[in-house]
């Protein structure tokens, strides 16, 4: 890992808060990314890529894919940027020594980018549609929801009350600065060798008996669309309130009420008002990891004979990833015909699931072509 020291600059260079500061790290690295294709593998193709490099699979048709994959690499024609999900899923690898190889993969074809988690992609496409009904000049989405693998989870930095703020805020700059570029390997290190597979709660068995007790409840897809999303924001005002009313003190420029009453008042106001956006058609590509998860959620309650398997869980959220930002998605053929379904709306986005080796050449070929 390299060391670098940047302290002393940001204790002579005082003038831009922590907020601003990794905010325009995010717009620097969208913008050296511009015009990669981004492409999205989910567990499988990781998996199957790792074996093909590692020789343990041998198929000239995955190696002919992966080359390709790696030749736009280093062309910076694409690049794969791994997210929360997939770091999780490749843990629950119990040999070490594929782990390893998993690691080393992902360091090589994703450069060490991945796209901001779930929940930080919720509160910044939240922010980005209120302030835009505000009027406020903001950066669009693709310039803040790419980030390193250091900040996959989250943004966090170390904090100390006994330390002068402007030496803090000098200190958190710098170690930004240091951990930005470290790779998955070295943020690992020697962890690999007594790491224990993550536990996975299965929760399909549970979603499947749910969905058969409320099998007949909804008349139209829409109307079951509209109950996914009700429930998401309501999950999502409830863990959001202080993020929903900060918000609105950054936009109204006063203090918001301190009243518990008027604090979920507010929240449940505009929580309203999204779902009625939703209802009218009024949002398009607005919001689109609520949008996305809600219409896949809802795709897979409406289709009667479909029974949850515990992957579909992960699956379900590679796509909630990859679908609004990606351009590519390297999935199961079941999820990819899924995503498909011209009823779900997802052609706006742009990005094309693919579940074939043979498609995938086919399509990143495309890519040198241009």
């Amino acid at each position: 890992m390299k060391f670098v020291n940047t302290l002393e600059f940001h204790k002579n260079n005082p003038g831009i808060s922590v907020e601003t500061y990794i905010k325009r790290k995010r717009v620097e690295l969208s913008q050296q990314i511009r015009t990669s294709k981004k492409i999205y593998l989910d567990l499988k193709f990781w998996i199957l890529f790792r074996d093909t490099r590692t020789k343990r699979y041998i198929d000239h048709k995955c190696a002919d894919l992966l080359n390709k994959i790696e030749t736009l690499v280093r062309q910076g024609k694409a690049i794969c940027p791994i997210s929360s999900d997939i770091f999780w899923e490749i843990q629950k690898q119990a040999n070490t020594d594929t782990l390893k190889s998993t690691i080393d993969l992902v360091d090589d074809i994703s450069k060490g980018i991945t796209i901001i988690s779930l929940p930080e992609r919720f509160n910044l496409e939240f922010s980005s549609f209120v302030k835009t009904k505000f009027g406020h000049s903001i950066y669009s989405l693709d310039e803040l929801v790419w980030t390193k693998i250091p900040y996959m989870m989250g943004f966090a930095n170390p904090v100390s009350n006994d330390i002068p703020p402007e030496l803090m805020c000098a200190m958190q700059k710098a170690f930004i600065d240091q951990i930005w570029d470290i790779s998955l390997k070295d943020l690992f290190g020697p962890m690999v060798e007594i790491l224990n597979p993550p536990r996975f709660v299965d929760l399909s068995k549970t979603l499947n008996i749910k969905k058969n007790e409320h099998l007949n409840d909804h008349k139209s897809f829409k109307e079951l669309f509209l109950t996914e999303l009700a429930g998401i924001l309501d999950e999502y005002k409830n863990r959001s309130e202080k993020f929903i009313t900060h918000l609105f003190e950054i936009m109204m420029n006063q203090k918001f009420p301190d009243e518990e009453i008027w604090i979920k008042f507010f929240s449940q106001s505009v929580m309203n008002i999204v779902y009625h956006s939703f209802r009218l058609n009024r949002i398009k590509r607005e919001l689109p990891s609520f949008h996305v998860m809600a219409k896949l959620h809802a795709a897979t309650r409406w289709d009667k004979k479909r029974i949850l398997r515990p992957n579909d869980i992960y699956d379900i959220h590679h796509a909630i990833d990859a679908i609004p930002y990606f351009d590519y998605f390297l999935t199961e053929h079941s999820l990819k015909e899924v995503i498909n379904n011209k009823n779900l709306g997802f052609k706006m986005f742009c990005c094309k699931a693919i579940s074939d080796v043979d498609t995938a050449i086919n399509e990143l070929s495309l890519i040198d072509s241009k």
